[in-house]
């Protein structure tokens, strides 16, 4: 829908994800050249996510979309944390992956779990030359895609049965906003999310299902003491805005005085630990459609 200034839905879209960046930038500098991931601990549960376990209510949600003889493109599928436990139930998964770091462990995962049935090819969508499938799965990708609309088309070429896309109602790139003015001083450029893209969606003439997935969002683990939860939040701290770098030694120090001194304003003692009260749980958001024949 164009307004009355002449902007379309895409066009805001753009925007909104070009003043995170710059915001991002002014703050934290440029993104370094190579793997964003590339300094993702091993452990991490991107990186660790067992293929084999039981279906999670939301995962059993998208799971239900897929049929055995489907050829899923799962763009941007990392280690394979959604798309590995689909590949028990569809003929071929196929992941297109810009990291090479995720790319490892999507082969990993793969080998560890005698799944077969799966390639991946390395590169960004929309840029990359994927084969076409039947289903074609994105999961918490989009919120920084700048040119949305070629990357939603060639979802559509590629999934020519269905295409799935999960957002996050908090988007995950902008959990950690309160801490993130408290350290910078200034409000934060929240990235596009579930509003944004559907409305790009419908500007392009595409009536979608949206579903509220049924398990809500649990960002982080309980810390098990004081410390462990300053360490972790000062680990997470990076994610946001997806500025996936080091944080430098005065950003890091300014970062764990203020996690110090505010302690007991930021985190709550639950029986399992102690959890960030700065980040507001969100709910994980679906939206499907059938790509017009």
């Amino acid at each position: 829908m164009t307004t009355t200034d002449g902007t379309t839905a895409a066009d805001r879209y753009a925007a909104r994800v070009d003043a995170v960046l710059a915001q991002r930038t002014r703050l934290r500098g440029p993104q370094p050249p190579g793997d964003k991931r590339a300094g993702c601990p091993a452990d991490h549960p991107l990186l660790t996510a067992d293929p084999l376990r039981p279906l999670g209510p939301n995962l059993a949600v998208i799971a239900s979309y897929v049929e055995a003889d489907d050829v899923a493109i799962d763009v941007g599928g990392g280690a394979g944390r959604i798309s590995l436990p689909l590949a028990l139930r569809c003929r071929e998964v196929i992941n297109v992956e810009p990291s090479p770091t995720m790319a490892i462990g999507f082969r990993r995962n793969a080998a560890g779990a005698g799944i077969t049935n799966t390639r991946i090819i390395e590169g960004e969508w929309p840029n990359v030359d994927a084969p076409a499938g039947s289903v074609a799965l994105v999961n918490h990708v989009t919120y920084l895609t700048q040119e949305i609309v070629p990357f939603i088309k060639k979802l559509e070429q590629a999934g020519r049965r269905r295409v799935l896309i999960t957002v996050n109602s908090v988007p995950g790139p902008s959990f950690q906003r309160v801490l993130y003015q408290l350290v910078h001083g200034e409000a934060e450029e929240v990235v596009p999310g579930h509003v944004e893209l559907i409305n790009v969606i419908w500007e392009l003439g595409i009536l979608p299902d949206i579903r509220i997935l049924p398990q809500p969002t649990v960002p982080f683990t309980p810390a098990p003491g004081r410390d462990a939860a300053i360490v972790g939040a000062i680990a997470r701290f990076p994610g946001e805005q997806w500025g996936w770098w080091d944080l430098g030694s005065d950003l890091e120090a300014r970062l764990r005085s203020i996690l110090e001194a505010r302690f007991d304003e930021l985190f709550t003692a639950s029986p399992e630990g102690f959890v960030p009260r700065y980040v507001t749980p969100g709910r994980e958001i679906l939206i499907t459609w059938e790509p017009a024949p």
